[in-house]
């Protein structure tokens, strides 16, 4: 292998960065959205080139880490103040993340140089879409994300998910980047074909939005209440703030204008556990609740057993009257809060983090009727994430409303509940659903079934950090119908299986090639 001068050089090295920079920009700022269409290009440029597979794992490390360090810095308050570690542990831990995320970049890099660009540069493509639809990040994340506020485009994601749009970003700036290195002649059918393929995205949102639109014009709706209490972290983990914690939430309930159908109170407002085999409130615990409707409220609920007591983060639904209609329990736990990673191996952890909880994970979205209302699907605060789960609330559970719950004032004021809410974005278009987020402190908002974000929660001076409550219409849609059976919500996961296959076809022959 004949390895070229600018990957050697330092400008391979500027141009890794200026890639990784111009990704984590359009995650820090959505506004910044057109930048991801070519934040792909510089480090392409700088793996376009034969190399020495130790060069191509610095490549991809210096970009992998332009992207992290800087768009997902939040995790050091996070681990710092929910984690109760020190802040130079803090820091650490976010470092050595961070070098994990990065190896996405790194693989990237190292099988771009085994496969090099391909006709019509389509490897790269492949590559990219393969590492979103399989690499562990601690935040998920998709190229396409950053498309949050550009509905047109997000269409898509009925039939794809996130990885059909992520599969056009990419190959936009393989093109650009093929452009640069080649010339415009030996680029010609990477752009001829890039460009068929937006026309096929911008064509399918200027045909599926109005459709859509029209279908649920006539629906009958649903008025929920969402009620954002804005509690301190302090207030929120010392259980001498509990009676108070309640009361804040049941008087600005009481707000609440025009009248609910059901109300919804975010993630842990409950926060002395409660017994699972718990069927029915006192009546001084209606009480405390100020239970008019129906109540969603996340909560902390326990079971005991030979093992000894088992606690659990969940999500119980009241009637009016205080019977207890189910509850569903949170699947994805957060690292560091919520249990300490490797703590059963190295127990001196938990001891370094004294306030780390150690919660047993729910297995599914139990989906919960609200008699007369509706079927809801509670996504409790990271849930929302994972694509297959709320897909699975929909399809298996038949849910015909989302909702996610949430306490994301442990990231501070940062661009976490941003980024957070750019995930519930696709899982109202992938279902063809409509969601609503609940938060302690913001984002709380509603985003419509075509992801649209709308009705965000704003207290009097105008922030989306305030207290509060926010009653929206939901437009209730009956299982079966065109737009709650999308093509994705039906078949899944296709498109990104599919991108896998062929990668697997792409790199194979190429493994046992010497260098």
């Amino acid at each position: 292998m004949v390895e070229s001068e600018f990957p050697r050089s330092p400008a391979a090295t500027l141009s890794a960065l200026v890639g990784g920079g111009l990704i984590a920009a359009t995650f820090l700022d959505f506004a910044l959205w057109p930048l991801a269409w070519f934040a792909f290009v510089p480090i392409l440029v700088a793996l376009e080139r034969p190399m020495r597979a130790r060069r191509a794992i610095w490549l991809g490390l210096v970009a992998g880490m332009a992207t992290n360090v800087p768009a997902f810095f939040w995790l050091v308050h996070t681990i710092h103040v929910f984690g109760g570690f020190p802040l130079w542990v803090s820091l650490f831990f976010y470092i050595a993340l961070s070098i994990a995320s990065s190896l996405q970049f790194v693989i990237f890099a190292l099988a771009l140089r085994r496969a090099g660009f391909g006709p019509a540069a389509i490897h790269p493509v492949l590559l990219w879409v393969t590492l979103e639809f399989f690499f562990p990040n601690l935040f998920p994340w998709r190229l396409a994300n950053s498309q949050r506020d550009v509905p047109l485009l997000l269409q898509i994601g009925d039939v794809t998910g996130p990885f059909g749009l992520s599969f056009v970003m990419i190959w936009a700036s393989a093109a650009m980047a093929l452009v640069l290195r080649r010339g415009i002649r030996q680029a010609r059918s990477a752009l001829v074909l890039c460009a068929a393929a937006i026309l096929c995205v911008v064509g399918y949102g200027v045909v599926r939005l109005p459709a859509i639109d029209e279908l649920v014009g006539g629906a009958p709706k649903v008025k929920l209440g969402l009620v954002q209490g804005n509690l301190t972290i302090e207030e929120k983990s010392d259980v001498r703030y509990f009676e108070g914690n309640l009361d804040t939430y049941r008087k600005v309930s009481e707000a609440l204008s025009p009248t609910p159908d059901v109300v919804i109170w975010p993630e842990t407002v409950i926060t002395e556990p409660l017994p699972r085999s718990l069927e029915e409130l006192t009546p001084n615990g209606r009480a405390i609740l100020g239970l008019r409707w129906p109540l969603f409220t996340g909560s902390l609920t326990y079971d005991a057993d030979a093992r000894g007591e088992r606690f659990f983060n969940s999500v119980i639904l009241f009637d009016a009257n205080g019977r207890v209609l189910g509850f569903s329990d949170k699947q994805i736990l957060m690292p560091f809060g919520e249990f300490m990673p490797f703590g059963s191996i190295f127990p001196v952890l938990k001891s370094i983090s004294p306030q780390t909880g150690d919660f047993q994970a729910g297995t599914a979205v139990k989906p919960l009727d609200v008699p007369g209302v509706a079927r809801f699907a509670p996504l409790n605060c990271y849930e929302d994430l994972r694509a297959t789960i709320a897909r699975r609330a929909v399809h298996d559970g038949r849910a015909q409303i989302l909702f996610a719950v949430a306490n994301d004032g442990w990231f501070g004021d940062s661009s976490e509940q941003w980024q957070h809410m750019a995930n519930s974005v696709f899982r109202t278009v992938e279902n063809g659903l409509p969601l609503v987020r609940c938060s302690n402190n913001g984002v709380t908002c509603l985003i419509d079934g075509r992801g649209r974000i709308e009705n965000i929660f704003r207290d009097k001076s105008g922030s989306e950090y305030g207290t509060g409550t926010l009653t929206v219409e939901i437009p209730l849609l009956q299982p079966g119908q065109k737009s709650s059976a999308t093509f994705y919500n039906r078949h899944g996961d296709w498109f990104g299986w599919g991108c896998v296959g062929m990668t697997m076809l792409v790199l194979l022959p190429r493994l046992r090639r010497k260098d």
